[in-house]
Order: structure tokens, then C-alpha cells, then sequence
């Protein structure tokens, strides 16, 4: 669709915004603007993280709450934008763990980790709590070894379906057998007497392999640079990036030693990721953090992300929530409206009083279609209704609009 240029100052700055943060705020907006685009996005990366922990709930309702309010904070940033990144790439369901404060540890361990080093990453992911029981890999033993991690360390968090076999998904789960967890103290330990002692083959090399010998080689694997920096690539630039480009791209990447923060500064500097301004749907939960920066409603509901299709630590399976058009069918646009309609904007800011270019601001429209433009003007011409009435139905035309369900 044709867009029109409301703002030639803040629309490079809002978009770099909405693309690495999960909210707009319109403060850092005009930060941005301030900067030229690489030292806005030496901003973003150089911001520091958000040191918050979550405190060690059994219930998982209290950590899930205080992640969504950490997110929705004005001035949240890159930092949680990458933590919800790999929070649907490395996925675990809340509600197949028994003991709640493993979520919490996860959640403290990804947050840590999130602007860090992948390998790094990785490596404490797999030995994680809440992992482990939700794979089953703490029933992994020498005399019965369980395939549950070993295949899904391979096809959902590195190389993927096509770079390994089924000998080597027997061979991991031998390797990276012992693992256990203590339920007393909610914590992971290592017993040698149910681990694997004798050398296995893996990828084509007999050895005595064990679990983080098997994580240091996917590590090693272009497969995996490859993937991870391609799913990165779709999530900040909203584009599928071509294969060979991809491949250069995680090359580079090894060559960074996976760091993170490299890669984010790679892929937010490229020149495709400001050609379009809406090209990706948001998800559920990003058209949730978009709607409750503009509304302020409260974000310890929540079943409000559960209804848009994502609510946190509720993934449909092991592969996370899947990305693309999806978000944006029959069934999802309804509950997006529904959402829309079903808040009295009346105490909102601005919510009685606001006119067409303050609503398209707070809202990040700064690149916007004149269909939209005007059906909110149009919003007016109804001599029915009052001031106050004319404003929320501009917000509401403003929060359902085409712009607004992509990033």
C-alpha cells in the first residue's frame, strides 16, 4: 500500500524503534532522531540491560506477570526485545514443569544472557531446569536413553532438520545422559553412575562425547550460525533472508565467536531493514505490548496475550509460536478488535480530547496510508456524536488499522 510521509525527522527513528524494542516510546523515538542511524543503533545495543530478577515463585502466574511488566515498562528496550526472541526460539511450557520457580530460573538465566555470547548460551540452556523436565531428559539414562533433548537440541535450537541422522540423535541422547534434578532444592546436578562413559559417533567422530562437547560442536557447525542469524534476520528486518545471504551471514557470525551483539548491530544497520516499513505481523504478544504502551491497562492480566494466541511461557509446542500470516487470519484480526473495542478509553490520555495527528503519533504511525488517514478524519462526520465519542473512535480506527498489525 502507498504510504504517506507524516514525518520525514522520526520516521527512520520509529521504525528502528519498533523493530528492535517492544514497545514505542515516543521518547526514545526522538532520542533516535537525534543520532545518525549507526549510532542510534549503538544506543539501542549500548543501553544497559534491564538487571531485574525474578523473584523464585512457585507460582508461574507471578513470574509471568512481572516479565510482562518489565516488558511494558516505558523504556524498555533491546534487552527485552532479544529476551522474548530467544524465549520462542529455546521454548519451554510453563505448565509441564511441576515446580514453578523453574520458570523463574529460566527466565533470570535467558534475561542474562540474552545480549551475551550464543555458545554461552546454549550451553546453560540445555542444562536448565525447566528444559530438562519438559523434555524428559532427567529420565535419560545409559541403560534407557531418552531422544527428547538430543533431537531437539539439533532440529529447533541450532543446525535443524537436514545436517544430522537418526544415529546421531541415538548417539547425543547416549552422550548427554546423567542428567538429573533435585527437586528439594530446584536445582540440576550431574550423576556420573546413570551417564554414558563409553565413546559414541557423532556426526562422523568416535569419542567420548558428552553434553557439552555435543553443544560445543553444533556450536561449531555452520548450520547453525546459519539458522539462528537468518531467524534473527526475520525477526528485527520482518524479511526472509535468501539462502546465500544467509550462509555469508553466519559465516560472518562464527567469526564474531557468536557473539550477539554484533549480529543485532549487523542486521539493524542493513540497508533492507529500513527499505520497508511493514513487511512482518505482529505477533500476539508484540500487538499486545504495542496496544498496552497507548492504552496503559494493567499487565498483570494475563489472559490478555493467552487471547491474542501468545500468552508467555505457553508456547503450542517444543518449535514455539510459528511466525507469518498467521497472526494476522480471520480469527486473530477478530480478537485483535475485540481487544481494541473492549477498553473504556475515557480515562486514557488524550482518550476524549485527542486529534488525528497525536492519536497517529502515540500509535507509531509515522509512515501511514491515506486509507487510514481517511477513516480516522472520516471518524468525525458523524453529527451523532460527541467530542469525547469521536476521539475513541478514532484511537480504536488508529489501533485497527493494517499499519498497526505489522512491525
Amino acid at each position: 500500500m502507498e504510504m504517506a510521509d507524516r514525518n520525514p525527522q522520526l520516521r527512520d527513528s520509529v521504525l528502528l524503534a519498533r523493530r528492535a524494542t517492544m514497545r514505542v516510546d515516543l521518547n526514545l523515538v526522538n532520542e533516535l532522531a537525534t543520532r545518525p542511524w549507526p549510532d542510534a543503533v549503538r544506543y539501542l545495543i549500548d543501553a544497559p540491560p534491564n538487571a531485574a530478577t525474578a523473584g523464585l515463585s512457585a507460582e508461574t502466574d507471578d513470574t509471568v506477570t512481572w516479565w510482562t511488566q518489565q516488558i511494558t515498562a516505558p523504556g524498555s528496550g533491546l534487552h527485552e526485545r532479544m529476551t522474548f526472541f530467544w524465549h520462542n526460539l529455546l521454548t519451554t511450557h510453563r505448565y509441564a514443569l511441576g515446580k514453578g520457580q523453574y520458570v523463574a530460573l529460566q527466565l533470570n538465566f535467558l534475561r542474562a544472557n540474552a545480549l551475551g555470547n550464543f555458545r554461552t548460551l546454549l550451553q546453560g540452556f540445555v542444562v536448565d531446569g525447566a528444559l530438562i523436565r519438559y523434555l524428559s531428559a532427567d529420565a535419560n539414562s545409559v541403560e534407557q536413553p531418552n531422544e527428547n533433548l538430543a533431537r531437539e537440541l539439533m532440529e529447533l535450537f541450532t543446525v535443524g532438520i537436514g545436517h544430522y541422522g537418526e544415529g546421531d540423535v541415538r548417539a547425543a541422547a547416549r552422550a548427554m545422559t546423567g542428567w538429573r534434578l533435585d527437586e528439594d532444592n530446584v536445582a540440576v546436578s550431574f550423576d556420573p553412575v546413570r551417564a554414558n562413559s563409553e565413546p559414541v559417533t557423532y556426526l562422523g567422530e568416535t569419542k567420548n562425547w558428552d553434553l557439552a562437547s555435543i553443544v560445543d560442536r553444533l556450536c561449531d557447525h555452520p548450520a547453525t550460525a546459519t539458522r539462528i542469524a537468518a531467524r534473527l534476520w526475520y525477526h528485527l528486518v520482518g524479511t526472509e533472508i535468501v539462502d546465500d545471504r544467509a550462509g555469508e551471514l553466519g559465516y560472518w557470525w562464527q567469526t564474531q565467536n557468536l557473539e550477539i551483539k554484533p549480529l543485532i548491530e549487523r542486521i539493524l544497520n542493513d540497508p533492507e531493514l529500513r527499505a520497508n516499513h511493514y513487511v512482518r505481523p505482529r505477533s500476539g504478544f508484540e500487538f499486545y505490548t504495542a496496544l498496552q504502551a497507548i492504552t496503559d491497562f494493567d499487565p498483570s492480566e494475563t489472559w490478555r496475550p493467552r487471547l491474542l494466541g501468545q500468552g508467555l511461557y505457553e508456547p503450542p509446542n517444543v518449535a514455539g509460536w510459528p511466525s507469518g500470516d498467521r497472526w494476522l487470519n480471520p480469527d486473530s484480526m477478530l480478537r485483535r478488535s475485540g481487544m481494541v473495542f473492549s477498553f473504556d478509553l475515557a480515562n486514557m490520555e488524550g482518550g476524549n480530547t485527542a486529534g488525528v495527528d497525536e492519536i497517529l503519533d502515540r500509535c507509531g504511525l509515522f509512515m501511514v496510508s491515506q486509507a487510514t488517514i481517511d477513516a480516522i478524519d472520516n471518524a468525525g462526520a458523524d453529527a451523532s456524536l460527541d467530542e469525547g465519542s469521536i476521539a475513541q473512535l478514532r484511537w480504536r480506527i488508529a489501533m485497527s488499522s493494517p499499519e498497526f498489525q505489522l512491525i
